[in-house]
């Protein structure tokens, strides 16, 4: 096997890795994380694991990392029409999680329980918190002329809806019925941006 080839399939096991441990956590939440559970879920040495993560720990902090960076990258990528299609994408980005998707935002959910007693995590969390209102004020001034200010009060409330929205949507997925209170808070937001 060359040097390349030994890299592509370490970053492979690396990747299966990190997946197989956001699935243990949607499951089982953080706390039922451990190096044997993702060693033998995946049908590999816990020796195989601690190669690639030092420890279950620095796999908490890539985990984390890579689910909340997951969040702000579409968020500063959308190119929508209006600031209706803007926010309707907001709520899709929720209602429309695929099963896996709905994993990952499960164990997003872990993580802000976690963070309220860890500092390191609820230090992260916050930062990020600021950054995904930061995406979502500069997309709003787009379609809005609002002082930056309002904008960024409007973003917190929107941040704040996301995240109560995509809680109960975990727990009960009437689509329709979500579709409907989403087109409501889209209104809202619309009427406070004029």
């Amino acid at each position: 096997m060359t040097q390349d080839q030994r890299i592509t399939k370490g970053n492979e096991t690396k990747e299966r890795i990190l997946a197989a441990s956001i699935r243990i956590c949607a499951e089982e939440g953080i706390e039922g994380l451990s190096a044997k559970k993702i060693a033998d879920f995946l049908g590999i040495s816990k020796s195989n694991v601690f190669h690639h993560f030092g420890s279950v720990d620095e796999l908490l902090n890539v985990m984390f990392e890579t689910i909340l960076v997951s969040l702000v990258k579409p968020i500063k990528s959308h190119h929508g029409p209006n600031l209706k299609a803007f926010l309707s994408f907001l709520g899709e980005s929720i209602y429309s999680l695929s099963e896996e998707e709905k994993g990952t935002y499960s164990v997003l959910l872990n993580f802000y329980n976690f963070s309220l007693y860890n500092e390191k995590y609820k230090a992260y969390l916050l930062k990020t918190k600021n950054e995904v209102i930061d995406a979502i004020a500069t997309q709003l001034s787009r379609y809005s002329s609002q002082k930056r200010e309002r904008l960024l009060k409007v973003s917190e409330m929107i941040i704040m809806t996301l995240d109560g929205y995509g809680l109960h949507f975990l727990l009960e997925t009437d689509l329709d019925n979500f579709k409907e209170i989403w087109t409501l808070q889209v209104d809202a937001w619309q009427s406070l941006l004029k």
